[in-house]
């Protein structure tokens, strides 16, 4: 991806820090099924300040940008032991623990969500960008979609997807909801691709009525684009990237929060909730009745989809890439103002 865009790579170690959610720190730290891999991780971490206070050195970048996760962490330490300023970007309106860790010696913490939703910055440090989301998202055309996967054209569609990975709670209960909907629905289910198989296996031992009308895909690169376009409700995680996609195109959404990831999807789903922007249900409470009941009362008025819709608009960042960079690029001209258009002071890296 890096190569194809024209840009320089290189690769550090990285160490993750395995936690369990709801234990005490005691447990945390010593829980035997955690401990020899944060132990080992720690090495990890160690290896990969040292690659990045290399490769900094090498590059002497004006400007360091992190956008969160484990393999972003040894590379925001090693710009603040060299004096380089970095920016992170947080998508999630609750933050992980690498972005919680650089937090403290940011220049800037850009936010996905509005500044108010967030309570482990400095406010003066937040800056509202939004999430990027593809331009192509924004050029497909209900017709596209309707070509792509054959659909019927009067028939609502109902786009089911759980990630990139799949989520096998969506995809076990969409499978029993099926009979109630597609009698008056079109059904695009995009399964993961670790899941395809037996969902496709399952669905062909369930012979239900009106079968042709549930498409099953695995995962869509190029083609996701055409089946948002199409969709008229759509069933999905609450992952940042998937709301800013969904809010950018004011789609009436039903939201299935991942409870194991960390309360990061659940506090997501509750900045919408909380101004009906979606409608939410908490899988622990997931049943087939309860998920076919929420797609139905969007499809069935016209009303609850605009309300829907107008108010997932709210979320969407139209110039959120512009935003970022141009953040970027005013972080990193400020340091290279400060030297005097020179060549950097050392600070401790080879000239």
């Amino acid at each position: 991806m890096s190569a194809a865009a024209g840009l320089d790579f290189a690769a550090i170690k990285a160490g993750k820090f395995r936690r369990l959610h709801g234990a005490n720190v005691f447990s945390k730290l010593l829980n035997p099924a955690t401990l020899h891999l944060n132990a080992r991780d720690l090495g990890r971490l160690v290896s990969g300040v040292g690659g990045s206070l290399q490769i900094l050195r090498t590059w002497k970048p004006d400007v360091v940008f992190v956008k969160g996760g484990f393999v972003g962490l040894p590379v925001g330490l090693a710009a603040k032991l060299l004096g380089i300023p970095y920016i992170i970007h947080e998508s999630d309106v609750s933050p992980g623990l690498t972005n919680r860790i650089l937090g403290k010696w940011a220049l800037k913490v850009a936010t996905g969500f509005p500044v108010k939703s967030y309570h482990d910055f400095p406010p003066a440090k937040m800056v509202y960008v939004g999430n990027p989301v593809r331009e192509e998202l924004l050029r497909a055309h209900r017709l596209d979609g309707l070509v792509k996967f054959k659909l019927e054209q009067k028939l609502p569609v109902v786009l089911v997807t759980g990630g990139s990975l799949g989520a096998v709670t969506v995809n076990d209960v969409m499978l029993d909801s099926a009979h109630l909907l597609l009698d008056h629905c079109q059904i695009i289910h995009l399964t993961g691709e670790a899941d395809f198989e037996r969902v496709k296996f399952e669905l062909g031992r369930m012979k239900l009525e009106h079968a042709d009308r549930y498409h099953i895909y695995s995962f869509l690169m190029g083609d996701m684009a055409k089946a948002l376009a199409v969709a008229d409700v759509v069933v999905a995680r609450a992952g940042a990237n998937t709301i800013a996609e969904l809010a950018a195109l004011g789609k009436p959404t039903v939201l299935i929060p991942n409870y194991l990831m960390a309360g990061h999807q659940t506090e997501n789903a509750k900045q919408l909730a909380r101004v009906g922007a979606a409608r939410v249900i908490d899988e622990p409470s997931l049943t087939p009745e309860l998920l076919a009941g929420e797609v139905d009362r969007i499809l069935e008025s016209e009303e609850e989809q605009r309300a829907l819709s107008t108010a997932i608009r709210t979320f969407a960042k139209a110039d959120a890439n512009e935003e970022l960079a141009r953040l970027i690029l005013e972080v990193g001209a400020s340091r290279r103002h400060k030297a005097g258009g020179k060549d950097k002071p050392d600070s401790g890296r080879d000239e």
